[in-house]
């Protein structure tokens, strides 16, 4: 039986003691603006280029910290300092944006995706909640915009060209894409929000969606073709929680919208949970514990050697959507797992000796790296889950706690 509470205070105490002070503390680039995107272990900037993914990332989070947790103004002011290096340094001058810059904001790569796009309108979203200042609404509505139109810009180039390279999508810019969206919500119309969604709904739930297998892929051709290569087979494992638990927010903030094909439900919430099963038992190392960084669906060799890390950020986002799943169906395996990943993760990943986790293990639980930031993971998902699994198992133990006092059973 689990202490709901006690498991609480657990994750608040680790996003408020642990991670949130390592990237107040050392992650600020005061000279340039913006923040240090590579940072050691012990918190020393590491020289190098900005990235606006991650940028935009932690200007999200820590705006949406201050949002939805007790609105200290620290985390509003560091998201300031990054939003306000975003909007300066990160578009182009039709407002898409950059993939990468130096440090003083100087261009030094294109995207190849929308991702930074999704992430800035994000941050620029959280922002104008923040701040109710207009001139966060209209860049987040302006980018958007912009998006928008390059994306359907390239959609009908791919649908008139004939033969040449296939096209290969890609889960991480779909599930981006259903994000932006949801936040954008407060700052759409309804007609155009509902469209909006239902398109990014059926973008993954029936392409990258193999519905013989059941199972969320990583990488599709176009309209959903199965490419039957390792890349094509490989199930990336924290994207695929982290896929889950947006779904779950749908559900849960989008419970009285119905879009055209798509309808919150508890049949849509029972799949999304058999997905988290099952890949917890196909990620699962029995041997060294934890979860793998990616599984072969079909149970193919191996190709790529890193994938059996242990990556901090696939552990707490296969968290979220476990307790996510459990608030919406009470499966109890939900908790099962949860506890499993739990232990492992908390054993494992806060650093003893500084402020903040390890990045990434290897099979013998000790650090792969000596960095807690790097080009491709920064805060993002340790803050997000964080705070969305204590908050979430507080409510669990409140509700526990009045069905002791009036003689209801709760399952746990």
């Amino acid at each position: 039986m689990l202490d709901f509470q006690k498991l609480s205070a657990n994750y608040q105490q680790a996003l408020l003691r642990q991670v949130a002070p390592f990237w107040l503390k050392n992650s600020r680039d005061e000279q340039c603006g913006g923040y240090f995107d590579l940072l050691t272990a012990t918190g020393d900037p590491i020289e190098g280029d900005k990235f606006v993914t991650m940028h935009a990332q932690q200007t999200w989070a820590f705006a949406w910290l201050y949002n939805t947790l007790d609105g200290q103004p620290a985390w509003l002011d560091h998201a300031r300092h990054g939003a306000s290096f975003l909007s300066q340094f990160a578009h182009e001058d039709s407002l898409a944006c950059y993939a990468q810059l130096d440090r003083r904001g100087r261009a030094l790569a294109q995207s190849i995706n929308f991702i930074p796009d999704s992430f800035v309108i994000r941050a620029y979203a959280q922002m104008h909640r923040a701040t109710n200042q207009d001139e966060w609404a209209m860049l987040a509505k302006q980018t958007f915009s912009t998006l928008l139109q390059r994306r359907a810009n390239i959609r009908a180039e791919q649908i008139n060209t004939l033969g040449g390279i296939q096209q290969v999508r890609q889960l991480s810019e779909a599930v981006a894409i259903l994000k932006m969206v949801l936040e954008m919500q407060p700052l759409l119309a309804e007609d155009a929000w509902k469209q909006h969604i239902d398109l990014a709904l059926q973008d993954i739930l029936h392409e990258f969606m193999d519905r013989r297998t059941d199972t969320l892929r990583e990488s599709i051709l176009p309209e959903g073709s199965f490419m039957n290569t390792p890349e094509g087979r490989r199930l990336n494992v924290g994207l695929t929680f982290q896929t889950a638990s947006y779904l779950f927010d749908f559900y849960t903030d989008g419970a009285s919208v119905k879009t055209g094909t798509i309808v919150n439900n508890r049949r849509l919430a029972a799949q999304v949970v058999s997905w988290c099963l099952r890949l917890c038992e196909q990620a699962w190392d029995e041997t060294h514990a934890g979860l793998n960084q990616y599984v072969d669906f079909k149970q193919q060799a191996h190709i790529f050697p890193d994938w059996q890390q242990k990556w901090a950020w696939v552990q707490v986002e296969a968290l979220a959507a476990l307790v996510k799943g459990y608030e919406h169906t009470r499966h109890p395996d939900c908790l099962k797992w949860f506890k499993r990943i739990h232990d492992y993760t908390f054993q494992h990943f806060p650093d003893q000796n500084q402020t903040g986790w390890h990045l990434v293990l290897d099979n013998h639980a000790q650090p792969k790296l000596a960095a807690k930031a790097i080009p491709t993971v920064s805060c993002y998902s340790l803050i997000r889950c964080l705070a969305e699994i204590g908050k979430l198992l507080a409510t669990f133990g409140q509700a526990k706690e009045r069905a002791g006092r009036t003689g209801i059973s709760v399952n746990s």
